[in-house]
């Protein structure tokens, strides 16, 4: 199978340290933590406005491990976002004498000069400036990972504090859950009351994999929510939830068929594909979590809002149409070409970058379709340049800089409307 690229994902990390002596005793002393464990334990103070202790953490690091560029940083960071600009601008500068071919002292030198200029100003507006005087550099590597906000087993807290479903429900749409806690959902599926959630737990139970008991239950859970899904969705003016009853239980390398193309065509017309609101869907999430014990700054409120938005649907119907020709004739091709075109920009409009992408690509294949070279190469470059802006915004890597501040206006801003976020890192 050809892999297109939006098709990816990354990341994980692993370390450790062993010494002995046979000539030396053993001692009975506790070994010291790794640095990079009790610097990540700065990181967390930081953030939790605890910065005496921060900063007694960092000294105890660099008393051992003078020449940790990771420790310098955060260091530098913690004088930032207690204004004391000048202690900040010393350790830039020892910072780069350290390691004068690095990016991030450029970047620190560059953020301290903005902070200067407007000390009463957005970090936002600070940190996006500072990366263009820097040349905006790409900082998205490993170097410096033990400076992420520790993550959090957000379903392990809310499961131990909590049998309330909804709340189990959204630290579930953040990932990492266990079969069984699945199946426990599944099997209290009626304690969601929250119709926003009832349509997510509908889409949440349409995923293939996992044990066949799991999968099996899912769809025990589906067909309990469908007779209600089926009247929300007869008078519904948006295409997400028709959409995933039309699309939900076929497969990727189904063809589309005629049967299915009036259904098709209908929801093409309705006006909307979804409205709903990424920040205060973040903002329910993140209250329904913070109140069972998980700590902000967290994106499993991002992810508890991204589970609600019903997006399963476009990509099944982009990979039924990328994967397998249809049965068609050319006029019902035609008229697929013009329903897809229409639902994909629908979709496009959505403020996600994963939207934006989905719907240009299936207006791409609606005028492949229609036989409209011109629309499918302006879809295919809105497609690219989506891409593109992704790649070139994620160079700054944002989580790897310890600014409580500027963490908080980046997620609003991202949750308000990310790919407008994302624009203004790449166009100055």
């Amino acid at each position: 199978m050809k892999r297109t690229p939006w098709r990816f994902l990354a990341s994980l990390f692993l370390g450790g340290l062993l010494c002995a002596c046979a000539s030396v005793p053993k001692s009975s002393a506790t070994p010291r933590e790794p640095v990079d464990v009790r610097l990540q334990r700065a990181v967390t103070h930081s953030f939790a406005k605890k910065t005496d202790l921060a900063h007694a953490e960092v000294d105890r690091v660099l008393e051992e491990a003078p020449l940790y560029r990771s420790a310098w940083i955060l260091r530098a960071c913690l004088f930032l976002e207690e204004g004391k600009l000048d202690a900040a601008a010393r350790v830039a500068a020892h910072l780069r004498e350290l390691a004068p071919e690095d990016p991030e002292p450029r970047m620190l030198a560059a953020l301290i000069d903005q902070r200067r200029l407007r000390p009463q100003g957005r970090w936002l507006d600070a940190m996006r400036r500072a990366w263009f005087e820097a040349g905006r550099p790409n900082l998205d590597h490993n170097a410096r990972m033990e400076l992420l906000y520790p993550m959090q087993d957000t379903v392990a807290i809310v499961w131990a504090r909590t049998e309330d479903v909804e709340d189990r429900f959204t630290a579930a749409m953040t990932g990492g859950h266990s079969a069984e806690q699945e199946q426990w959902l599944m099997d209290h599926v009626s304690g969601l009351r929250d119709p926003v959630m009832r349509l997510a737990a509908f889409e949440f139970f349409h995923r293939a994999v996992g044990p066949h008991a799991v999968v099996a239950a899912r769809k025990r859970g589906r067909d309990l929510l469908r007779p209600e899904m089926a009247s929300l969705a007869a008078e519904s003016l948006h295409s997400d939830l028709p959409l995933l009853l039309l699309l939900g239980e076929t497969s990727g390398n189904t063809p589309f068929t005629r049967e299915e193309l009036p259904e098709l065509e209908r929801i093409a017309e309705l006006p909307r594909y979804r409205e709903t609101d990424m920040a205060r869907l973040s903002d329910e999430a993140q209250w329904r979590l913070e109140s069972r014990g998980v700590r902000y700054p967290d994106w499993s409120f991002y992810w508890a809002a991204m589970g609600t938005r019903l997006l399963r649907a476009p990509l099944e119907l982009l990979l039924r149409l990328e994967m397998a020709k249809e049965g068609l004739t050319p006029e019902e091709r035609l008229r697929l070409g013009v329903a897809v075109w229409k639902l994909g920009g629908r979709i496009a409009e959505g403020n996600t970058s994963f939207e934006v992408l989905m719907g240009s690509k299936l207006m791409e294949q609606g005028a492949l379709r229609k036989g409209d070279e011109a629309g499918r190469a302006l879809a295919a470059a809105a497609a690219q340049r989506i891409l593109e802006v992704s790649r070139v915004s994620s160079n700054l890597r944002p989580d790897l800089w310890p600014l409580p501040s500027f963490h908080r206006e980046w997620l609003e801003a991202h949750l308000d409307d990310e790919v407008r976020l994302m624009e203004t890192f790449v166009v100055r």
